[in-house]
């Protein structure tokens, strides 16, 4: 295993290598957004709101995340283009790993699609997406186990640095949100917007964190 010592604890982040895959990134993601926007505006899924609108594409970013991923693990000469790594080398030494990275990353999509278009607005009866949703909770935090199992140090405090941004960052969207909407300011998070801002920040917290360690050094 790799310990934190091995690793400077800030390396200079390759800002061209973060352009071109964050843009890659932003025009497969606007394309997914399109497609599921033109899915729901067909009125297929029911007449879902703003809240279920904003869940569904935050869950397609969590399916796209897991795909990607997925595509590394399967053909890693080609994955190691777009992930964080060094070559496919290294991909190929993460597989126990991205495994369980991948099988936990897309049951939070389907949990978010699933309360998506879950009743009174969507197509899935309101017992079944509890179900399910209580099922893929257990799978998420099953794989986070496992899949910690092949993490080395560096990595685990990555992790908890990333968990511990997402925390303030809720504190800060979610708390300041509900303090405006407290005061008079602005409508109040729906109990949905929760379950995104969750997920959404726990996203953005360890892409931080990333960033802020060195960590997208690679060409």
């Amino acid at each position: 295993m790799t310990s934190l010592e091995d690793h400077p604890a800030v390396e200079r982040t390759n800002w061209r290598s973060l352009a071109i895959k964050t843009g890659i990134g932003a025009v497969a993601g606007a394309l997914g957004a399109i497609g599921l926007m033109e899915l729901i505006d067909s009125g297929a899924l029911g007449a879902l709101d703003t809240s279920r609108e904003i869940a569904a594409l935050v869950g397609m970013l969590y399916l796209m995340t897991a795909a990607v991923v997925g595509f590394g693990l399967v053909s890693p000469d080609a994955g190691s283009r777009l992930l964080n790594v060094e070559d496919a080398d290294e991909l190929r030494e993460m597989r126990p790993m991205l495994r369980w990275s991948v099988l936990g990353t897309a049951s939070i999509a389907a949990i978010l699609f699933i309360a998506a278009f879950a009743a009174p607005a969507g197509p899935i009866g309101a017992p079944v997406a509890l179900a399910l949703v209580a099922i893929l909770f257990v799978l998420a935090c099953y794989t986070g186990h496992r899949q910690r199992a092949h993490t080395d140090e560096l990595m685990r405090a990555v992790s908890v640095e990333g968990t511990s941004a997402a925390f303030y960052l809720t504190v800060v969207v979610g708390g300041g949100w509900a303090l405006l909407a407290h005061l008079g300011y602005l409508a109040g998070p729906e109990p949905l917007d929760w379950l995104t801002m969750f997920a959404s920040l726990m996203l953005l917290g360890c892409f931080v964190i990333t960033i802020q360690r060195g960590l997208i050094r690679r060409s």
